[in-house]
């Protein structure tokens, strides 16, 4: 929503120093800030964003700063506004473009396919609506907001990604948009660094509810019981998806069958079928397309239209990509991140994709599992045992993913531990061949993406 300076100041209890500025955007990194942004300079751990003021400001409009700039700091022509907490006044501002705009927000969280099921959902809507969504990896408490901030006016539908990694976060961001609809994916292993139990996760996501009226609906996945949980307590209606054959679905799958690129089966929603054909490899992305559709329905669309709109949904970058490169390689690339449900629905779906061809997993350290990850990873290796020609395990804990993909497996392949993403790119070399499948996934801070 484009405003200026003077509004900002008024919203957020600032002081505007400079000329009057307008502004359509909102940016936090001096890199990649562009003309007629806003620069929001906000303090970190490692740093913070007052130190590129100059920087920022040789593109932007002008900046939201919580320090004083000296006069001879601010270009012609460029203002800052002055506020006591930036991070504050950026959710402060959020608010208001909310209050301004007034879009149903659908709003998606889950240990495992939030970001597809947010994809997926917001191009069903765009079928019918003006709809804004979050971008990249804007999901948290800084991202979230900044992508809210520039939301244009005539917006009719906001499908917002919410992230989590501390107790609290969920019912910031739900207390901030007020979801008039809420989807939990699923409850899974992931986060044990900053949670103790998945009783502690599951309340964690359930703060979705912070935010939601009893007229707003929620989206619960049948098949996990901990996603149905947090349905339970829920003030307002509930909607139910999942395969068929669960009991009292609103969205459900029939007749489901997995492809090397994707899905076909029979929709089934809110009384009405219809086939699709999915181009998104896994079953696993057969409960996100339910899960989105599901969300879909409470703005009006109908198993036709979700149906028409399938065959056109691609899987975001690097999530369950499936690629065919040079020297008929297929790649299956999963690479932007991972938890140990999330590794094994990609591996079944890359068993699918990879059919008779020979074998090559590559597979990284799964992040944030804190002291049960040794545990969570040999399990997971285990799981692979026997069905890979070769196993290529990256960087700290996977070397437990190695020992247990070895363990019990008869006619298991070799597997290899590697330091980093340079050195398992090095392995894959030594071992691609012409008709290979290559199989990548984990945690982002491992980097397969270069690989």
């Amino acid at each position: 929503m484009k405003s200026n300076s003077v509004t900002l100041a008024a919203v957020t209890g600032g002081t505007v120093y400079g000329p009057v500025s307008f502004f359509s955007g909102f940016s936090i990194d001096s890199r990649t800030v562009a003309v007629g942004d806003l620069f929001v300079a906000i303090p970190g751990p490692n740093h913070d964003g007052h130190d590129f003021l100059s920087q920022a400001l040789a593109v932007a409009t002008g900046a939201l700063v919580s320090r004083a700039v000296p006069p001879d700091a601010l270009p012609d022509g460029k203002c800052v506004v002055r506020v006591s907490d930036t991070l504050a006044a950026l959710l402060a501002w959020a608010r208001y473009v909310l209050d301004c705009v007034r879009p149903r927000v659908v709003a998606i969280t889950g240990s495992v396919g939030k970001t597809t099921t947010k994809e997926l959902a917001a191009e069903i809507l765009a079928r019918r609506f003006s709809v804004a969504r979050t971008t990249g990896n804007r999901n948290n408490g800084i991202g979230l907001p900044l992508d809210v901030a520039g939301i244009a006016e005539g917006t009719e539908v906001a499908v917002l990604e919410m992230g989590m990694s501390t107790p609290g976060e969920i019912r910031l961001l739900s207390e901030l948009v007020r979801p008039a609809v809420g989807v939990v994916t699923a409850v899974t292993a992931a986060h044990f660094e900053s949670f103790r139990s998945m009783d502690d996760i599951e309340h964690a996501k359930g703060e979705i509810l912070a935010g939601m009226s009893p007229e707003s609906v929620y989206v619960a996945n049948a098949g996990d019981p901990r996603s149905l949980a947090i349905g339970r307590r829920h003030r307002g209606p509930v909607l139910r998806y999942g395969l068929a054959g669960e009991t009292g679905l609103d969205a459900e799958a029939a007749g489901v069958a997995e492809e090397a690129g994707g899905t076909r089966f029979v929709l089934t929603l809110r009384g009405r079928s219809a086939s699709v054909t999915l181009p998104l490899p896994g079953r696993h992305n057969v409960s996100n397309f339910l899960a989105a559709a599901a969300a879909a329905s409470v703005l009006g669309v109908t198993a036709e239209e979700a149906a028409s709109a399938a065959p056109s949904l691609r899987p975001a970058r690097h999530r369950g990509e499936v690629r065919l490169l040079a020297d008929d390689v297929l790649l299956y690339d999963d690479s932007y991140n991972s938890s140990p449900a999330a590794l094994r629905a990609a591996w079944l779906a890359f068993l699918v994709a990879a059919g008779t061809r020979r074998k090559i997993a590559v597979i990284g350290e799964m992040l944030e599992l804190g002291r049960k990850s040794r545990d969570f990873h040999f399990e997971a290796g285990r799981e692979l045992g026997g069905r890979f020609d070769v196993l290529v395990a990256v960087r700290g804990d996977a070397a437990a993913l190695a020992e247990g993909a070895l363990t019990g497996s008869a006619g298991a392949g070799t597997a290899v531990f590697a330091a980093d993403a340079s050195e398992a790119e090095s392995v894959v070399k030594g071992h691609l061949k012409t008709g290979d499948a290559i199989f990548v996934k984990g945690s982002r801070g491992v980097g397969l993406d270069r690989l």
